[in-house]
């Protein structure tokens, strides 16, 4: 190594996965120091998403307190064929583990809130957050807040003296602070979704979907599509797909799909409103109700695009509109288990974190 200039290893390392980087830190204390910097971990992590490789499909089954959560990873550059059980950091005091956000390819856990990278396998036990013992979150989610290059945890507590506390922890700070109060009616709701900078969720009870700007910590309300009744909306089923939030809906048996689209001006957002973009027929039900396929990723032709459904994956040929069941070896296809889909990363989980325990640490 010491032979080549500095820009071509650097330009090699880039190229290669995480589990051959962190076996790399050991050859030498410059080799370390560079995978270790901010600048080699956010140049790797863009790389990854420019050039579409090393993407992960993420398959959990959270949906029951009965369960164990099982979390398994799936490589889209082996055309998802197998898939590999994770080892979740710790067991709940609470005897089961939910996912309650996640943000390139960090988790966060919960109901014992903990930050985990299943890459890096480290994990990091977050402070309890100083909000009153008494009193439940409804809403939690996990984002990176470019404007401050941190990753920032928003929980919402539960209505309280006419208000609804705000909580906020950053990795870079290591500490919670308590945001503006929110006056308003929150819905219990499912986790977060983050996209562009802000934190995203449903609202059933104000008929609304409503954002959190993790750079200037405000709330923003959006309209339901125009053209929607409110019972026509998946209430908790926003999704994020290719890095943008979308709204689907149910028309006389199919489901569409809106597009939240942004209007700026000097940088600026200024308005919003929703576009339709495409739609899914002969979608799947449980016990009668309508269960929306979650978009996931495009093929890498861009003719398909890889839906999370009830009973597994499946391609969707968008000119045909036919599907193809995608089998993937080690995955227990059942009933309630959901998918997301993210980049294999190096990102940090701050400071004071641990290492998972599945197998022999990496020496530091």
């Amino acid at each position: 190594m010491s032979a080549l200039m500095p820009e071509l290893v650097t330009d090699i390392l880039l190229r290669l996965p995480v589990s051959s980087l962190l076996r790399f830190r050991c050859l030498s204390r410059s080799l370390c120091t560079e995978i270790d910097s901010e600048n080699f971990v956010k140049n790797h992590l863009n790389r990854s998403i420019q050039t579409k490789t090393r993407q992960k499909l993420v398959i959990y089954n959270d949906l029951s307190i009965h369960c164990p959560c099982k979390i398994y990873v799936a490589n889209f550059d082996d055309d998802l064929a197998d898939a590999f059980p994770l080892n979740k950091p710790f067991i709940s005091r609470h005897h089961t583990t939910f996912l309650y956000g996640y943000c390139n390819g960090l988790i966060l856990l919960g109901p014992d809130l903990a930050i985990w990278n299943p890459f890096t396998r480290r994990y990091k036990k977050l402070p309890f957050c100083p909000v009153k013992s008494n009193t439940r979150f409804l809403c939690s989610g996990l984002g990176y807040d470019s404007a401050h290059d941190d990753y920032m945890i928003v929980l919402i507590s539960e209505f309280h003296s006419g208000l609804h506390q705000v909580w906020i922890f950053g990795l870079k700070s290591d500490f919670w602070r308590r945001s503006r109060d929110l006056n308003d009616n929150v819905s219990p709701c499912a986790v977060g979704h983050f996209a562009s900078g802000a934190l995203y969720w449903a609202w059933k009870k104000k008929n609304k979907c409503v954002g959190f700007d993790l750079a200037k910590e405000v709330f923003f309300d959006i309209s339901l599509p125009s053209d929607c009744s409110p019972k026509s909306v998946f209430w908790d089923s926003l999704v994020v797909f290719g890095g943008k939030v979308y709204c689907p809906t149910l028309h006389d048996g199919t489901v569409e799909y809106y597009l939240l689209v942004s209007e700026d001006k000097g940088g600026d957002v200024v308005g919003v409103s929703w576009r339709k973009e495409f739609t899914m027929e002969n979608v799947t039900t449980i016990s009668g109700d309508v269960f929306p396929p979650r978009p996931l990723a495009y093929s890498k032709d861009r003719n398909s695009i890889l839906l999370g459904e009830v009973h597994g994956v499946f391609w969707h040929n968008l000119e045909s509109k036919t599907k193809q069941r995608v089998d993937i070896a080690g995955h227990p296809v059942k009933r309630g288990y959901r998918y997301n889909v993210c980049w294999e990363n190096l990102v940090s989980v701050g400071k004071d974190s641990a290492f998972d325990g599945a197998a022999e640490e990496v020496t530091n």
